[in-house]
């Protein structure tokens, strides 16, 4: 008995684990693209991005910000890298300096998609 309540307390850790793995996503950028200022890591967006297939999904989340411009200009229901109907979707999370720059890129999401810059990647010394 005492090892099942060890497995499920494992177990109900690891879900927490996961849940806040999960909102707590870091951004792609580090400048906001609406100003241009640093990102603060509590101002966050997820937008999901329509695509076709897994093979999509893929390229996407390996690089979503090589995407975002022509996410910004597909149409609802449509693969942004194939045309082709979408079927499923790629998650991006999107930083902010402030809430007000979050709240207008809430409210319009596509308007700002392709000024999002990815980080830049620091070099290892």
């Amino acid at each position: 008995m005492k090892k099942l309540q060890s497995i499920l307390g494992a177990l109900i850790a690891l879900c927490f684990l996961a849940s806040t793995a999960v909102a707590g996503e870091k951004a792609i950028n580090d400048k906001c693209p609406l100003s241009g200022k640093g990102v603060d890591a509590s101002k966050t967006s997820t937008v999901e991005i329509e695509v076709c297939c897994n093979n999509c999904k893929g390229k996407v989340e390996k690089n979503p910000a090589a995407h975002l411009g022509k996410a910004a200009k597909a149409n609802k229901g449509e693969c942004v890298l194939s045309g082709k109907a979408a079927k499923t979707s790629a998650k991006v999370t999107v930083g902010f300096c402030c809430g007000n720059c979050k709240g207008k890129f809430d409210k319009s999401p596509k308007k700002f998609l392709g000024k999002v810059k990815a980080a830049k990647k620091k070099k290892k010394a």
